[in-house]
């Protein structure tokens, strides 16, 4: 026992001076320093989140149409031997698009207008004879019974002088048929013949559109279709960029088989800018609500994500990034529907250097 009695002392003192040395550190000894930021301070620009009154109204997807469409062609049966319009072509109304070989109709017509000369001549030879008659007749010189003939004859040079002149018309309408021409002032959006193609009655040979003005063409549920009319005001978004507009029309049947209306709202297209088939987005009225809005340039898009960087108020600002749900949005500015509140200050344009929990100094 004896023995051992200098060895329990030497680890008792051990054990009392590691305490005594934690203590020490506990009551303000010489902690190991932290570790401190180094990323550089990124200059930034502020805005404010701010609650603004956006409509409530329904919005839908819309399609893009023609304010008017025509597909002409001809009636006649004939080589198609010129063709002077490409796709893509403006076309003034009454142009020329192709031409239909029609050396048969021109040659009807001749024959016609030939026909109409010879019914002349003979309806002035039974007009002469008629006058005769009636000289004679009024000299007693000519029967009741020749009299008559010869009125009859005169009517009858008459009626074949305007069946021949009708058969004239009718070959110049033929005629007519072998130029192909614009409905009405528009583009050539479809050219479907090509010279030496058979054309062939009814089918047609173009499509051509009116752009100078479109259709905005939706399909609206009929429970929303209840509240609306033609007339209310609505907004029309194309690229990010607004319209202002209203319902022009809403068809009285519904498609059997959605169970939706179709609407439709009128747009001046001056500059050609929007083009049938493209997409739209169209906002029917409704009330007023109040929601978070801030500006497009605050947007951080990472992925499928969005966000904003928000910076807290103190003595050394640092920018966190906040993932957030965005709504519709307007003339610059969108709308937040979770994860921000009005009055928080958000950085704009943020520089690509910016990252979550970066010191930023304020502009």
């Amino acid at each position: 026992m004896r023995i051992a009695t200098p060895l329990v002392a030497s680890v008792s003192r051990l054990v009392a001076a590691a305490l005594l040395g934690a203590t020490a550190l506990s009551c303000g000894g010489d902690p190991t320093p932290d570790k401190t930021d180094t990323r550089p301070i990124v200059p930034v620009e502020l805005a404010t989140a701010v609650e603004e009154e956006w409509a409530a109204g329904l919005e839908v997807t819309a399609s893009v149409l023609p304010l008017y469409r025509a597909t002409p062609g001809t009636v006649l049966m004939g080589r198609v031997d010129r063709v002077l319009v490409e796709e893509g072509q403006a076309v003034r109304k009454g142009q020329t698009l192709a031409h239909i070989e029609s050396r048969d109709v021109a040659a009807r017509l001749a024959q016609a207008e030939a026909g109409v000369a010879a019914a002349r001549a003979m309806e002035r030879n039974a007009k002469l004879m008629l006058d005769r008659m009636e000289r004679l007749h009024s000299r007693q010189a000519a029967s009741d019974k020749d009299l008559e003939d010869a009125t009859a004859g005169y009517e009858a040079a008459q009626a074949n002088l305007r069946a021949a002149e009708e058969a004239v018309r009718v070959a110049a309408v033929y005629l007519d048929y072998s130029e192909v021409t614009a409905p009405f002032s528009g583009v050539v959006v479809e050219k479907r013949v090509e010279a030496g193609d058979t054309a062939s009655p009814g089918v047609p040979l173009f499509v051509i559109d009116d752009v100078s003005r479109v259709k905005i063409e939706a399909q609206v549920a009929e429970s929303a279709a209840a509240r609306l009319a033609v007339g209310d005001p609505v907004e029309i978004e194309f690229q990010g960029e607004l319209f202002e507009g209203e319902l022009s029309e809403m068809l009285p049947a519904a498609d059997p088989r959605s169970r939706t209306f179709t609407v439709r709202a009128l747009l001046d297209n001056p500059e050609g800018r929007l083009r049938p088939g493209m997409f739209a987005r169209l906002r029917l009225s409704g009330a007023m609500r109040a929601t978070v809005a801030v500006p497009e340039e605050a947007i951080v898009r990472r992925g499928p994500l969005t966000g904003v960087f928000v910076v807290e108020d103190g003595d050394a600002p640092t920018a966190g990034l906040r993932w957030i749900t965005l709504g519709r949005s307007r003339e610059g500015r969108v709308e937040v529907l979770t994860g921000l509140s009005a009055g928080e200050r958000l950085v704009v344009r943020p520089d690509a250097r910016l990252e979550d929990g970066q010191p930023v100094e304020v502009r």
